[in-house]
């Protein structure tokens, strides 16, 4: 059985997404809107397109007539087998005279993640058996530019991960869920979350991954609860010293006793008018589409958006956006979460060269609830998402499978296709998130109050 440049991409990427593909329950998959729009690439796609002897063999062949470059080639030895985007000779001894060939990727940065450096590797280590030479580097290509990356350090491990490799795709070794950040796009996220959800597992606490994982079950600490139980004293300063371990260890706490835990009280803005804002993007032509504000004032709620069906009518959207915050004054406070809304306003006023004076006046008015989860407040879930602790507080979206990427989607359908259902979908679920921001805002108040 095959262990292609891809197995070796994904297991870098995550082992067990890996073992899932291929051995996994295929009726748990849930494919993700904005995964499902993109080409599917699969090992199988892969590998059933191809006769990889056959293909090999002629790129050993240009090989031995010295060719300058070979690209879009394929490698293989043994089980061993890889899509290259280009091989480079260079001067160096091999069993073919006086030259060699040393793998190149084209991509979109100079800095290769670890999925695409150990690819490199893998590559690279398959060039070494056909060659019969060391091979210390592989390159990088973003455009013009090109980048030396050194990996003579990483073919020791490298070769304990191969078995590892073939030992999950044979269905030999199973791998347990991580579940992490980036697991929230992916087709198995529900899956793996159910998974470790029953089993307890470290990385449901938000921060943990794998590394500091495997360091807690060395000293014993091998799921929630015992992370809950856990004595900071007791624990290597290595691991102490890290800010985020109280919150850790609170976590868990707050985990397995169901409950909140209040680190420390805040003080909110006391304006007379509240805004609660979220803004979204189309990933088509890169505008933004949407600033939908929630407004309170005098007790009373309204819901006001402000559109741009095309990139042309973004900075009359802005504009308008821009009037309507001029007419409050100074008396309000605008609420967000994280600093996305921030960041795309001060990008929107800088493209349209908009004054500076009313950006300043929204930053100086903002109020970023997020940070005061974890920091001030710890809730016992597993994700600090809006939707995460908006849905812990009793709020519910109109349509609870929803998210910001459907959100993409929808806006994209009415954009390409002109669907107004779409539209009306993603502006409803816009408001949502408004809505959402201002049941915590109010949570928060009632539970962190230094009043």
């Amino acid at each position: 059985m095959y262990i292609s440049h891809y197995d070796v991409r994904l297991f870098y990427k995550c082992p067990t997404l890996l073992y899932l593909n291929l051995h996994g329950p295929q009726d748990a998959k849930q494919i993700h809107p904005i995964i499902q729009r993109r080409k599917r690439y699969t090992r199988n796609s892969f590998l059933d397109s191809i006769n990889v002897e056959q293909e090999t063999q002629k790129t050993i062949s240009q090989m031995e007539k010295a060719k300058k470059s070979i690209n879009q080639c394929l490698i293989s030895t043994n089980n061993l087998v890889a899509k290259v985007d280009r091989l480079n000779k260079v001067d160096n001894n091999s069993n073919l005279g006086s030259y060699s060939y040393r793998a190149s990727f084209a991509r979109n940065t100079l800095t290769p993640k670890k999925p695409l450096l150990m690819e490199g590797v893998f590559v690279s280590y398959i060039l070494q058996k056909i060659l019969n030479t060391e091979i210390k580097e592989f390159y990088v290509q973003k455009q013009n530019d090109i980048q030396s990356i050194n990996i003579a350090e990483y073919f020791a491990d490298f070769e304990n991960d191969l078995v590892l490799i073939d030992e999950i795709i044979r269905g030999e070794k199973e791998i347990s869920p991580n579940y992490v950040r980036t697991c929230r796009v992916c087709e198995w996220r529900f899956y793996c979350k159910k998974t470790a959800a029953e089993s307890s597992d470290l990385t449901l606490i938000s921060g943990i991954g794998g590394r500091i994982k495997k360091k807690l079950i060395t000293l014993g600490i091998e799921d929630v609860p015992s992370l809950a139980q856990v004595d900071l004293n007791s624990l290597p300063k290595d691991l102490t010293n890290n800010a985020d371990f109280d919150f850790f260890v609170k976590q868990a706490k707050s985990l397995t006793t169901k409950e909140a835990i209040v680190r420390e009280s805040i003080k909110f803005p006391k304006n007379r008018i509240e805004l609660f804002v979220d803004l979204e993007g189309s990933s088509h032509h890169n505008f933004v589409w949407i600033i939908g504000c929630l407004m309170r004032k005098e007790g009373e709620v309204d819901y006001i958006s402000f559109l741009a069906n095309t990139p042309k009518e973004e900075k009359e959207m802005v504009v308008s956006f821009s009037d309507f915050i001029s007419d409050l004054g100074d008396d309000f406070t605008l609420y967000h979460w994280s600093s996305a809304e921030p960041q795309y306003f001060k990008n929107l006023f800088t493209k349209y060269s908009l004054p500076f004076k009313m950006l300043n006046k929204l930053h100086h008015n903002s109020f970023d609830l997020f940070p005061i989860f974890k920091r001030k407040i710890i809730l016992p879930l597993f994700t600090y998402t809006l939707k995460d602790v908006a849905n812990f507080l009793g709020f519910q979206w109109h349509d609870p499978l929803a998210d910001g990427a459907t959100s993409i989607v929808l806006f994209d359908k009415w954009y390409l296709e002109k669907d107004k259902k779409s539209l009306q979908k993603a502006i409803s679920y816009n408001s949502d998130d408004c809505k959402a921001l201002l049941i915590i805002k109010d949570y928060l108040s009632k539970k962190l109050s230094a009043d």
